[in-house]
């Protein structure tokens, strides 16, 4: 069965033409499928022809198969190999260099390190997880993503930390430098032998040697050469490090401090190319024309050159025959290199064989190499966390940290220049919107208790359609926006729900009441209110049994009194902000409905006009069945909490709790008298739902709302907090 292999970004048509000329000369791969995918139709037309021509050339008997539709290209892959560029040259790559270079920042290539890499890591992230994820969904199983586009480390990063699909980036550095070391050094290439290991453009030769001796001296000889003068920048780096670096020295001279950052003189003095990607992108554009004509001519005609370097080729082969190569891969560190990060991408030899791609185990590098990685790996970690967290203040902290910036740009202009190039970016479409942060600070709103909080919750238990939404605007600003009311999964394509709008004054709530369509009535779904402004904080709400909260309270069947709730009854914990809200427990015994709860807050307020809006549990209790209604109880820690409240803040004599509060919040226990309530639970189950409010959640977070929900599957035996004293249950 041939082999489909999909290539993702194949108007990159110079790299497309060496990768597909490389697979095709495999006598065991010349019968496969290459798949063609590109957003630019123009560019797709011309890989096209170009792959037509080569197969023509070569005459195999290979399909090529062209489509500006990604996810059919993947579709049954078994590889599918990128190569894009989000944004191109223009404009992305230079808006890249020409807002840095307004602050001072020079750069010169940007795509991998740096702000220039880290931006385009921002906007490339994105796209790279939905390739991923159409892998995972339509290719087939265990197909292997080959990655060629940069930032390398930071793409590899965050596909391990999502998707999680057999995946290598592949770079030509270790070729291209083991090739150059052997020409400095007057080696005939096929005796020289190597180690490599660190992390992409920044891997280091621990060891060089010509038929088994060490020719690293070679090497440091040429240091002491007045005559020779190549490669610069590397050649001081292994003088102070020992070791030699596998990317170039206009790579190398941005991602250290050393170089760049101290003027003219030291830029000259190293031959430093200055925004030399853009010249190598003009010049490629300037080509462009003539190299299209060339794949397009009309004699049919196309010059195959011999097999590259390039391993993408020789990592098929090897899958399909089973015949065993080693190649440089850059790939997850799971104990690879032991004083690197734990699953930060590294670059290092790989065995490759029908058993897919084996990564070699190095150990530890020289402490000085994997300290240099190190800063390097800070930023790749920080630009990933904010591509997947959405969080602004990542991108200022990655950087931040990033070490030629660091030594060029003060704390205040950095922020200013990641804000006009956030800002840049957005206009033209190429990132999306991010958490608010405080400005001149590394503190996302969302995170220091400036927050709008909107929650979802049944005005009447036996109403299926109606419900209220609830916003409670913590900022001190007016708050306005579109709230979207999501749908689970399982019954998003049963209707659409249009986004409602609120308006919400600094520091108030507001509710709104909306209705489902009675295509929802009946299913089991789970509501989230969300916003495109991120400091709205949504709470699930999730309707069971058809709308129901049927709640599977235990009774004790032994005795005619409750004795104690340490051992019967459903347990309750709750959570809110992703802290612990709650504890505690519910039980039956006669007529009664007997609460214990321990609630955290550490910021108890009073609302007696309306309770919800501060410290309060707000119990819903009623029938089963539509249009049943449902009673509203209230309890406030106001006055030792020993009354509940109906929903006009009139006090319920028959259900009594005693509440005791802290500094770090209440105890209360007590019991609802179900019969007044027109609830029997001798003969019917009833409904019931528990809503509790905080002031304040620790010093870090701010109010909030949260409900309880019964989980199927409540058994006995759950141990009451030891804050109950109570050795029998007495009104």
């Amino acid at each position: 069965m041939r082999p489909k292999i999909a290539f993702i970004g194949a108007g990159s048509v110079v790299f497309a033409k060496k990768l597909i000329s490389d697979i095709l000369q495999f006598p065991e791969l010349s019968d496969c499928c290459i798949r063609l995918m590109d957003i630019d139709a123009t560019r797709l037309r011309v890989a096209e022809v170009m792959t037509q021509k080569i197969i023509s050339k070569l005459g195999v008997k290979a399909i090529c198969e062209a489509t500006t539709d990604r996810r059919e290209a993947i579709r049954g892959a078994k590889y599918v190999i990128c190569a894009i560029q989000v944004g191109g040259y223009k404009p992305a790559t230079v808006v890249d260099f020409e807002i840095p270079k307004k602050y001072g920042l020079k750069q010169t290539i940007a795509d991998t390190l740096g702000v220039g890499g880290v931006f385009r890591g921002l906007r490339t992230i994105p796209k790279i997880l939905e390739i991923a994820q159409d892998i995972k969904e339509v290719a087939e199983p265990e197909c292997l993503f080959i990655n060629y586009t940069n930032p390398m480390a930071m793409l590899c990063m965050a596909v391990d930390h999502t998707i999680g699909i057999p995946m290598v980036g592949l770079c030509h550095s270790v070729q291209g430098t083991s090739s150059m070391l052997a020409n400095f050094a007057g080696l005939k290439y096929e005796d020289v032998t190597y180690k490599v290991a660190g992390i992409n453009h920044q891997a280091f030769f621990l060891e060089f040697k010509c038929r088994g001796q060490d020719a690293y001296p070679i090497l440091f000889k040429l240091l002491d050469d007045p005559k020779f003068a190549q490669e610069k920048v590397r050649f001081e780096m292994m003088r102070r490090l020992g070791y030699f670096v596998t990317e170039s020295s206009e790579h190398q001279s941005e991602y250290v401090p050393y170089f760049i950052h101290h003027g003219d003189e030291m830029i000259s003095k190293y031959e430093i190319p200055i925004d030399e990607y853009l010249r190598r992108c003009e010049a490629t554009l300037s080509t462009w024309e003539k190299t299209e004509a060339d794949l397009l001519g009309p004699d049919g005609d196309i010059v195959v050159q011999s097999q590259s370097h390039e391993y993408g080729s020789y990592i098929i082969h090897s899958m399909e025959t089973n015949r065993k190569r080693v190649i440089y891969g850059n790939v997850p560190n799971r104990d690879l290199i032991t004083n690197l990060p734990h699953r930060c991408c590294v670059e290092l030899p790989v065995l490759v064989d029908g058993n897919g791609l084996q990564p070699t185990h190095i150990g530890e590098l020289p402490p000085q190499l994997a300290a240099i990685c190190r800063t390097n790996i800070n930023v790749q970690e920080l630009t990933v966390k904010a591509a997947l967290t959405l969080k602004r203040e990542h991108i200022y902290h990655a950087v931040m940290t990033d070490p030629h910036t660091a030594a060029t740009l003060t704390l205040d202009k950095i922020w200013e220049m990641c804000d006009e190039l956030i800002e840049a970016h957005q206009k033209l479409g190429y990132l999306p919107d991010y958490s608010p942060a405080k400005k001149g600070t590394g503190r996302s709103l969302a995170e220091v208790g400036d927050k709008v909080f909107a929650s979802i919750v049944q005005p009447d238990l036996g109403e299926d359609t109606r419900y209220e939404l609830l916003v409670d605007n913590q900022l001190d600003e007016k708050f306005e926006s579109k709230i979207e009311i999501k749908l689970s999964e399982k019954t998003k394509d049963l209707a659409k729900l249009e986004p409602i709008p609120v308006s919400v004054e600094a520091r108030k709530q507001i509710s709104q009441l909306f209705t489902l369509p009675e295509t929802l009535k009946d299913t089991e779904l789970t509501l989230f209110a969300t916003s495109k402004d991120r400091r709205l904080v949504g709470q699930p709400f999730e309707r069971i049994r058809q709308g129901l909260f049927d709640v599977p309270l235990l009774k004790d069947e032994t005795t005619s009194e409750l004795t104690s709730l340490r051992h019967c009854g459903t347990f309750i914990e709750l959570y809110g902000h992703g802290e612990q809200l709650a504890t505690g427990n519910l039980a039956i015994c006669a007529d009664r409905l007997y609460v214990y709860l321990k609630v955290n807050d550490t910021k108890i307020s009073h609302n007696i006009h309306q309770p919800w809006e501060a410290s309060c549990l707000d119990f819903r209790v009623g029938k089963r069945g539509p249009g049943s209604g449902s009673n509203r109880l209230l309890l406030t820690p106001q006055n030792g909490g020993q009354t509940l409240l109906d929903h006009l803040g009139n006090p319920v004599p028959q259900h009594k709790f005693e509440t005791t509060v802290t500094k770090q919040g209440y105890a209360t226990f007590g019991a609802i008298d179900l019969p007044t309530l027109n609830i029997d639970p001798k003969s019917e189950s009833f409904l019931l739902s528990l809503n509790i409010s905080v002031g304040a959640l620790g010093t870090a977070h701010g109010a909030c709302r949260s409900e309880w929900k019964p989980e199927s599957g409540l058994n006995k035996g759950f141990v009451l907090c030891r804050a109950v004293e109570h050795s029998d249950v007495k009104d």
